[in-house]
């Protein structure tokens, strides 16, 4: 994969993927390092995964390392963000790609599935954006992926696409708040790509709603949250950009 910006743009920069070990999270990481800069993945389980995404990063000569972390432990969180600074003298770039979803009709879900739903797609994101306020540079980027499906998912998705939509307003927020830093926070929601696990739905069954006739590719997000982590995006903050090939 090779990177459609300015070559080694991010030289001397630090960024952290939160969820970087694979699928999207994997294709933002790799264009990160193709950039330049020092790339950090978390994941909370999948070695094998991380371990693969890791030899893929250390091929664009940066520095890169993979730190095991569950993005729904503020413990956690705290742990790993402290520690990218501690090792690396700075942390100016932090996508977060951690997420799930559940194909469920409303009245099914269960209280343990609501937790996990909240946990894995809002918690995390809250944790993530709190430690980025503490501990990323002045001028830095923040950009979480959420979902097209936040503003109508079909049926079976209603509590996915609440989740997500939570998160798009703590993006907005963020954006107000760390301003005078000259930090931007933005959300990426993409619509259903090839990467997508949804138990109880087919992500096939939706390519009718493509005008384009196919589902997207995990760099058909990474490019957009590598345009947002750039100087050609300096001015764009609080924002929700949808990357879904024209889905209806």
């Amino acid at each position: 994969m090779t990177s459609t910006l300015s070559a080694r743009d991010l030289e001397g920069k630090v960024a952290l993927v939160v969820g970087g070990s694979r699928n999207q999270g994997a294709a933002c990481a790799e264009l990160l390092a193709a950039r330049g800069a020092t790339t950090v993945i978390s994941y909370s389980h999948g070695e094998h995964a991380a371990a693969k995404t890791l030899t893929a990063l250390d091929r664009h000569g940066v520095t890169a390392e993979a730190v095991r972390s569950d993005a729904t432990r503020s413990a956690d969180v705290n742990t790993l963000f402290a520690g990218v600074v501690a090792r690396h003298g700075r942390l100016d770039i932090v996508v977060h790609t951690v997420g799930t979803a559940l194909g469920k009709p409303l009245a099914d879900n269960t209280d343990a599935e609501f937790d996990r739903l909240i946990d894995r797609n809002t918690r995390s994101a809250f944790n993530t954006l709190r430690a980025a306020a503490r501990h990323l540079a002045d001028h830095g980027h923040y950009v979480a992926l959420t979902s097209a499906l936040a503003l109508g998912a079909p049926a079976g998705l209603g509590l996915y696409s609440a989740a997500k939509a939570a998160v798009e307003r703590l993006v907005r927020t963020a954006a107000h708040e760390l301003a005078a830093r000259d930090i931007t926070v933005n959300a990426v929601a993409p619509g259903p790509v090839t990467d997508s696990f949804c138990p109880g739905v087919d992500a096939a069954s939706l390519i009718p709603r493509y005008p384009r006739g196919r589902l997207g590719q995990p760099e058909n997000t990474a490019r957009v949250v590598m345009w947002l982590t750039s100087a050609a995006a300096d001015w764009v903050s609080g924002q929700v950009i949808r990357v879904d090939g024209g889905l209806e």
